[in-house]
This record gives C-alpha cells, structure tokens and sequence, in this order.
C-alpha cells in the first residue's frame, strides 16, 4: 500500500485525544494477538506505531517488561502516551517513520498493531525488525487484509488497497524462519452509519481519499448504508484482520 506518510502523520495526530474511546477493533485486535505469542515474559520491548498506548497497557500487564521502546509517527500520539506512563520509568520514546530511523539496541519482542499496513515495503521492513531480535525473540503484529471495510468500499468505489492473506503469507514465507500466520474476518456494529464514521474519523484511520464530500453526499451515503447494511443490532462494518507470529532462530 502506497499511503503519503505525513498525511498519515496529520490523521493520527488529529485522533490522538479521541482514539481510546473509538478503538474497539484495535483494542480487540491487540488482545488477540498477544493470545497468539507463546511467551510468559520478555525483558526488552519495541513497540512500533504505539499510537494513543492502549496496546502498550496490555504489553506492560502480561509481560511487566524491564524495558520497553515505544515508537510513532505522530509526535501527538507520543505525548499522549507521555501522559499515560508518567509513573513508569523504563519507558523511552522515539518518534518518527519506522521505516527510516535507525534501530538501536536487541529486543525480546517487537511488537506492533493495526500499524503495519501502512509500511511502504513489508518484506524490507520486516528484515530489519527481525535483525534488531535477541536470539529467539519474537515479532509479533496484526495488520488489516484487503476484505476490510468492504461495505464502505462498496458504496464509495473507493478504498485503500490491502494485501491478500496469500500476499502477505509469501512474504513472510520467503523471510525463511518459523512463523504463524492467522487471519479473521469479523463484523463490529455501530448504532448508525455516522456513528460509524464518526468513530472511524476519531481514530484516525480515514481521510487518505481526495474526494470532498457535500453534505448531500453523505446523506445518501447513509441513507444508502443503513439500507444494505443492517440488522437488529444496528450498522454493520466488516474487518479482516491478520496475525502474525514470527521468532528469530537462535
């Protein structure tokens, strides 16, 4: 996926004082992810794209790890974060693209969710993360599969172009080391559609189309929605997520 990285930068930055609220698919999502990792404890963690903290919260209460590396993008978001772990100090912060600042020191566990779609080259990425583990250390991330939030995309003929779960299975397949690779497509509901949007806009995940929409536009686009995408618990939204689990060989 090519995503212009200071729009990305400018999106979550807005949604850092609203993105706890609204990030119920990212809180589930992280929860899952750590059930995957077979691992009762890691000293040295790397979190990338650690957004408002939610995730880190989980790391900090199954792991209590001796130190933990929290990175983002979004200054903003690191702030946030600042705030929520003032108490704790064996946290740094280092912000920036991960893709272009340098990795310093070995980790246990690098970590990473609902972030990694947005990298510019996966394969890359992921070498470089693999190189910063100890011996036997784990990378662990979700990322979002090209079925994701299919409704929208159905009504907009726009969206952003994710990789197929046989994509992303061949690049981790060709990294050459052991790896587990899930994939779930699951429904969240919201109570409306501008409900929906509004929770998608208060996190950040949304904005990368260049189309303005007129107040009339959205009116049909909720009209519309409510319509096809319904049922007895309100709006539903589609999200195909995936898991991957990968350790470094000693």
């Amino acid at each position: 996926m090519i995503v212009k990285k200071e729009s990305l930068k400018r999106h979550f930055s807005k949604a850092s004082r609203t993105y706890d609220d609204n990030a119920s698919v990212q809180l589930y999502m992280g929860k899952k992810l750590l059930e995957y990792i077979a691992a009762d404890k890691f000293k040295h963690v790397l979190e990338i794209g650690c957004g408002s903290g939610i995730f880190t919260e989980e790391i900090v209460k199954r792991y209590s790890p001796h130190s933990i590396a929290l990175n983002d993008i979004s200054e903003e978001m690191l702030n946030t974060c600042r705030k929520r772990f003032s108490d704790y100090t064996n946290i740094s912060y280092h912000p920036g693209d991960i893709e272009k600042i340098s990795l310093k020191g070995s980790y246990d566990l690098i970590a990473s969710n609902a972030c990694f779609q947005w990298l510019s080259d996966l394969k890359v990425a992921l070498n470089r993360f693999i190189e910063a583990l100890n011996s036997d250390g784990i990378l662990a991330f979700t990322s979002f599969g090209n079925e994701n939030v299919r409704e929208i995309s159905s009504l907009t003929n726009n969206g952003l172009r994710y990789l197929s779960y046989s994509e992303i299975n061949e690049i981790i397949k060709s990294l050459d080391v052991p790896y587990s690779l899930h994939e779930e497509v699951i429904q969240f509901h919201y109570k409306d559609a501008l409900e929906m949007l509004k929770t998608l806009k208060k996190t950040g995940v949304t904005g990368f189309s260049k189309k303005t929409w007129t107040r009339g536009m959205l009116n049909r686009f909720i009209e519309e929605y409510e319509s096809k995408y319904s049922d007895e618990k309100g709006v539903f939204l589609t999200w195909h997520l995936y898991y991957a689990v990968i350790r470094k060989q000693a």
